[in-house]
């Protein structure tokens, strides 16, 4: 028997915008999966506040870059 089975690969392509809301969902993913936080109080939860504060909404143009001086930076301030 001689052809091969199985199926062809596409290649799938983002717009901008699309890459930027997969990113902030990544970002959103690994800090439910690492820290913990619940998913249904995340907006409200200081760690993500902190983030937002410091301008960290992006996984991989922001939070991958950060160093450990940056995080012991993080601070948010209940007004």
């Amino acid at each position: 028997m001689s052809g091969t089975t199985g199926t062809a690969s596409t290649v799938v392509t983002l717009t901008p915008a699309e890459e930027k809301s997969a990113d902030k969902n990544r970002l959103l993913t690994a800090f439910v999966n690492v820290c913990g936080a619940p998913y249904a109080n995340i907006k409200n939860h200081p760690i993500v506040l902190a983030l937002k504060h410091a301008g960290i909404t992006l996984f991989h143009t922001d939070f991958i870059h950060m160093t450990a001086a940056d995080i012991d930076l993080l601070q948010y301030l209940k007004s």
